[in-house]
């Protein structure tokens, strides 16, 4: 369950990121007096009264377009010497220069929530580099269960395509002077929470438990075989009860956990100097990963005869798992199901 300061947090940005929507302020994105070198220019439109008409023209040509052909803009203001009122549009603009009765900006800073969270000194949960976009840093807060809001860097930022997750954001954590700094709030439950997974507890799954027809399957096809009793298909699951408190780490032996071919999670704790990430079980930090699934075939004496790849979520104190239906029936590889320790 979250926190208390982890509800607060998300509600309070939810009420200001609601309210910058509605009627965002967008003064730290203002660079007055400056522009860039006339020749990068690819646009001037005229007629452009405000500052924020020619941000909105600056965003509306990307739209017409359905691409960034418009990055930054300088309005030029009812006292400019040559060109009153009017909007210069750049993609790809030069160096920068003064410019007198003129103001610029870029058009990544006009999002809805022009402000950035602030580290109190332990409410950082991650940081993730390189981020190319505010959504994809939305993302990386989805699935990391201590994250309830987070800030991404724009393009112009010192810091861009940073992507900083919080555990909590307060009003007094707010910073709305910053220039290039986008927020926002978790937008999905997480798999963590307890309405959002189902719970493998059957005593058959034990690595403990001798071998059987169990099938992790919707529709079972070989004779013999029945569907497992807490088997709900492909969703996200908790090991709980007798089956464990985790997914089988390592291989059970063969004929075991309820079924023909033994399902357990391909771990090596020291993976890290293969360098191979895939054998890693998900840090808090991390989140989410995808992992490796092995089924062990006796007749063939293969403790990895069969995988399937799967998602690990970590909750702190526990690990979901989003699984899959095990195998296919049409090649004959469905006789098999997930074990538990």
């Amino acid at each position: 369950p979250c926190s208390t300061e982890m509800f607060s947090s998300l509600i309070f940005l939810t009420y200001i990121t609601v309210s910058q929507a509605e009627n965002p302020s967008h003064d730290s994105c203002k660079k007055t007096s400056i522009s860039w070198d006339a020749l990068s220019m690819d646009k001037l439109v005229m007629n452009i009264d405000s500052y924020e008409l020619c941000a909105k023209t600056c965003k509306d040509t990307n739209k017409q377009y359905y691409e960034n052909n418009c990055n930054y803009f300088t309005w030029n203001d009812g006292n400019h010497q040559y060109f009153r009122n009017s909007c210069a549009l750049f993609k790809s603009p030069g160096d920068e220069q003064e410019c007198k009765n003129c103001m610029s900006g870029a058009a990544s800073c006009f999002c809805a929530s022009p402000f950035a969270c602030q580290d109190t000194g332990n409410n950082v949960a991650f940081v993730h580099t390189d981020t190319e976009s505010w959504s994809k840093c939305e993302e990386h807060c989805n699935i990391n269960f201590g994250c309830s809001s987070f800030t991404w860097f724009t393009e112009d930022h010192p810091y861009r395509h940073l992507c900083i997750l919080y555990k909590e954001c307060s009003h007094s954590e707010v910073d709305t002077t910053c220039s290039g700094c986008c927020s926002g709030v978790r937008s999905k439950k997480s798999p963590c929470s307890h309405s959002q997974y189902k719970e493998l507890s059957s005593a058959h799954r034990s690595v403990h438990a001798e071998g059987g027809k169990n099938r992790d399957r919707s529709y079972i096809r070989d004779v013999g075989g029945v569907k497992s009793a807490d088997w709900r298909a492909m969703v996200w699951y908790r090991f709980t009860g007798e089956a464990g408190t985790k997914m089988a780490e390592q291989f059970p032996g063969w004929n075991k956990c309820g079924t023909t071919w033994p399902g357990y999670l391909a771990v090596d704790n020291d993976s890290n100097k293969y360098n191979d990430h895939k054998l890693s079980l998900p840090t808090q930090e991390e989140g989410e990963k995808e992992m490796t699934v092995c089924f062990a075939r006796e007749s063939e004496r293969d403790k990895c005869y069969y995988i399937e790849n799967v998602m690990v979520m970590n909750c702190v104190d526990y690990f979901v798992y989003q699984l899959t239906n095990v195998g296919t029936m049409r090649a004959g590889n469905d006789k098999g199901g997930y074990c538990g320790e």
